[in-house]
């Protein structure tokens, strides 16, 4: 191979770099999964427990019907935290692409990033928020369901 059919030093800095950006949107998308399948979890255990599938005494039986959603809410507080991270995870390696891709011919992110922003549309990472705070708005009912019950 010639010296003329080298990679540029920047382009093979470029294409590194964008490889580690794509894990960690992988990582997310596995974490994204997994807090899903926890808190589906959450919710089967209070169905058993509340329609009388899992044999628990009358007075254990109200403790974990307001531990189960307790719960629940701070795997959502958690992966709502997960979430925040990534997020400034990926904007920080945004911005080094960014970065790299100023020297480069052509400037992919940044001009998507131009036409995503000139669009208005809402970050994905914000649409994404909204799934464990539908699941603590869900607990939260789960929790008033709990206390009516325990009240009459």
């Amino acid at each position: 191979m010639s010296v003329s059919d080298a990679k540029d030093p920047k382009l093979v800095l470029f294409e590194l770099y964008v490889s580690t950006a794509e894990k960690v949107s992988d990582r997310r998308a596995q974490a994204n999964a997994w807090m899903l399948s926890v808190n589906s979890a959450i919710v089967t255990l209070y169905g058993y427990l509340e329609t009388g599938k899992l044999s628990v005494p009358n007075g254990q039986r109200m403790v974990w019907l307001w531990a189960i959603p307790a719960a629940g809410v701070l795997v959502c507080i958690a992966w709502g935290a997960l979430l925040t991270s990534y997020r400034q995870l990926n904007r920080a390696k945004f911005a080094v692409l960014q970065e790299i891709e100023a020297d480069l011919p052509l400037r992919p992110f940044t001009r998507e990033r131009e036409t995503y922003m000139r669009d208005q549309r809402r970050a994905l990472t914000y649409i994404e928020t909204t799934i464990p705070g539908c699941f603590m708005l869900l607990y939260l009912i789960i929790s008033i369901a709990a206390i009516v019950i325990w009240r009459s």
